[in-house]
């Protein structure tokens, strides 16, 4: 008779303790919960390396639409300022559209076209007054290469 009483306290002490098991949410019964703020209950999506590409080619075209003295190189930038003013004393750029990558097949370099650029060359005119002229292409281009290291990856502009 007491093994029967003890057995009976221990299942019972045994069946609170799974209670408190499940109800402290450390247990089975925590499976549908959310999960905490340090673990991820999806896995990282992985990095599309054309979107990179273009996020780091959209910075190197801000570069290149600073304002500036002459027009700057490895931008892919023309501005016929020589035919409309004698003298030039500055460009001032607005991007409309930046130029959307497409990488070769073997991914080891780029093609980056169908950007709207606007410059406007100041300075001195033929006349000798000062005076400006606005330029506009919808074909700017940017073209290079791309090297990839493990999970960086560089872009270089020719």
């Amino acid at each position: 008779m007491i093994g029967l009483v003890a057995g009976g306290v221990a299942l019972v002490l045994a069946g609170a303790a799974v209670a408190w098991w499940l109800s402290s949410g450390s247990g089975p019964a925590d499976k549908g919960a959310a999960p905490s703020a340090s673990a991820s209950a999806t896995p990282t999506a992985p990095v599309d390396r054309t979107a990179t590409i273009q996020e780091q080619l959209d910075r190197y075209a801000d570069g290149c639409a600073a304002p500036a003295k002459a027009v700057p190189e490895h931008c892919g930038i023309f501005v016929p300022w020589a035919a409309d003013l004698a003298q030039l004393s500055g460009l001032a750029f607005r991007i409309e559209a930046y130029p959307v990558v497409v990488l070769s097949p073997d991914g080891r370099s780029f093609d980056a076209t169908g950007g709207v650029l606007v410059a406007t060359a100041s300075g001195t005119t033929r006349e000798g007054a000062p005076g400006s002229v606005t330029y506009r292409t919808g074909e700017w281009a940017l073209r290079g290469d791309v090297v990839t290291h493990g999970d960086e990856t560089t872009v270089s502009v020719r």
